[in-house]
């Protein structure tokens, strides 16, 4: 007998209901008992509506086929956020229905930002709510990338597919081959991922929590930086009480956004190479040692230009606030250093946020919970155009490094390119819906990168606007929210999702009664 179907919306509402009651013991603890009936109701309400999906959809198959598949991650994102923000509703109705759409569609992308203004005037579980939300966005996000995107070759696989793909002789292609039941996927997945990414988020709360943090801060920041959301009860993060041995114990753990190693176990896609081979932790290293030391030298370049603070700057300080700010937002993650000031004064750009914008746009490793392009696509167009240069001085040269390099040279820029201009043409449609909307050209763009790039807080710190999200219309909050699921999901998913050629393939199974994936779809790259 096989596995039974899993219905994927009464699993996600379930968790989500569940979860709400951790706020609601808080709130009670606290006295609290407005906040404490806000989450029990909503999570009553919560898990009957679970329970009626489940009932409904117990009978029928979720998998099947990459559209089906991919439409009901789709609505997941979707639907998610809906049930999340009801106990904001009830609580804080001074940020309106959209308002808390928007804070929760924030967190379950893992994005963070915020619409409140005072979040330290926020009860405690409301704060433990935003922040418990990012986490299952997170542990959501690495679910997917394995369960739905690595056996569709999307998400950044599709660049490994090509290389495994062609050295077996076959063409790479959108939506992958053979994959196993949807059920077993995500058995698989849940297996391997809960235990590591709870018993990760634990220690590091413990970790901060002996550093010196409060018990509700180190919760808080625990589950936002193994989520990487960004999400803290403080409009300063981690920033807000500058420690240097909390934000020492905060880098070590943001560094896991930058390679999928501790999850590989929950997919069979994809090679496994030494840490030290790691394209991914090579290209992080690259990027995160070029910006420090190009921002440090930076305070002896900009002396015959720029006045430099007239108070001495500690360089050990100022070079802490450089590399862990470049860490965190090269993870999408967007905390800032307690000695963040100290860098921006040695030196000496009054706003080098560009450069950070910059870094949560390429972002961290594929099938982590980090956002952005990803850095093995980073990898292959560094890779590629080096190969590019030395053709120019060599046209008739061969490279021998190998059939994996050869192969992610031959076809992983045509990948990294497709992905790259809908990457592109995603920003541009949400610039031009912004600015329709009354928001200036600059916050317009910088907006727009935070968003798709699932790195809220970058908004406030680049455009160096105190409040954030909160200064937007709803409309242009919409916007926003819906380009922070573009971004978590990616548009080469979308475009699977909506490709006619796929549906053909899904239909033409399905009418010969083959399971999913017996034959490879057409349409290659």
């Amino acid at each position: 007998m096989g596995q039974r179907p899993i219905p994927v919306f009464s699993l996600v509402l379930t968790v989500i209901g569940l979860a709400m009651a951790g706020p609601s013991i808080m709130a009670a603890a606290d006295a609290e008992w407005r906040v404490a009936r806000g989450f029990l109701y909503a999570g009553l309400f919560t898990l009957v509506v679970a329970l009626l999906l489940g009932l409904a959809l117990a009978t029928r198959s979720h998998g099947g086929s990459a559209r089906r598949e991919l439409g009901i991650l789709l609505l997941c994102w979707l639907i998610a956020p809906v049930f999340a923000a009801i106990p904001l509703i009830l609580l804080t109705p001074s940020i309106g229905v959209t308002g808390a759409m928007f804070e929760m569609t924030a967190a379950f992308t893992t994005t963070g930002g915020t619409v409140y203004g005072d979040l330290e005037g926020l009860p405690r579980a409301i704060n433990l709510w935003r922040a418990l939300v990012g986490w299952l966005g997170g542990f959501m996000t690495l679910s997917a990338a394995y369960v739905a995107l690595a056996p569709r070759q999307l998400g950044g696989f599709e660049i490994e597919a090509a290389t495994w793909q062609m050295q077996a002789g076959r063409s790479a292609s959108l939506l992958g081959s053979s994959v196993p039941p949807l059920e077993a996927r995500i058995a698989r997945a849940v297996r391997v991922i809960v235990p590591i990414y709870a018993l990760l988020t634990a220690v590091l709360g413990l970790g901060l929590s002996a550093a010196g943090a409060s018990e509700l801060d180190a919760m808080i920041h625990a589950m936002s930086i193994l989520s990487t959301s960004g999400i803290s009860a403080h409009p300063d993060g981690l920033a807000a009480t500058p420690d240097l041995s909390v934000e020492a114990i905060a880098a070590l753990f943001l560094l896991l956004a930058v390679s999928r190693r501790l999850y590989s176990d929950a997919s069979e896609i994809g090679t496994r190479v030494p840490v030290q081979r790691d394209p991914e932790v090579l290209t992080m290293l690259g990027f995160v040692l070029a910006v420090t030391v190009t921002l440090f030298l930076r305070h002896w370049i900009g002396a015959y230009t720029v006045d430099l603070p007239s108070e001495p700057v500690d360089p050990f300080e100022a070079t802490w606030g450089i590399l862990f700010t470049t860490i965190s937002f090269l993870s999408t993650t967007g905390f800032v250093s307690g000695f963040w000031d100290s860098a921006r004064d040695w030196s000496g750009w009054a706003n080098p946020g560009l450069v950070l914008l910059a870094l949560a746009a390429i972002g961290g490793g594929a099938a982590t919970t980090a956002g952005g392009i990803k850095l093995i696509r980073a990898y292959a167009l560094m890779r590629h155009g080096l190969r590019e240069v030395e053709r120019i001085a060599q046209p008739y040269s061969v490279i021998g490094v190998g059939a994996r390099t050869r192969s992610l040279l031959r076809e992983g820029p045509a990948i990294v390119w497709s992905f790259m201009m809908l990457f592109i043409f995603g920003i541009a449609v949400s610039m031009l819906g912004l600015t329709a909307l009354g928001l200036g050209f600059e916050a317009a763009l910088i907006a727009s990168i935070s968003a798709i790039a699932n790195t809220g807080p970058a908004f406030e710190l680049v455009a160096e606007i105190d409040t954030g999200f909160a200064t937007l219309t709803d409309g242009q909050r919409a916007v926003l929210g819906a380009l922070m699921i573009v971004g978590r999901i990616e548009t080469l998913a979308l475009v699977a999702l909506f490709n006619p050629d796929a549906w053909q393939s899904g239909r033409s199974r399905e009418q010969r009664g083959g399971k999913s994936g017996d034959d490879t779809p057409k349409s290659g790259w």
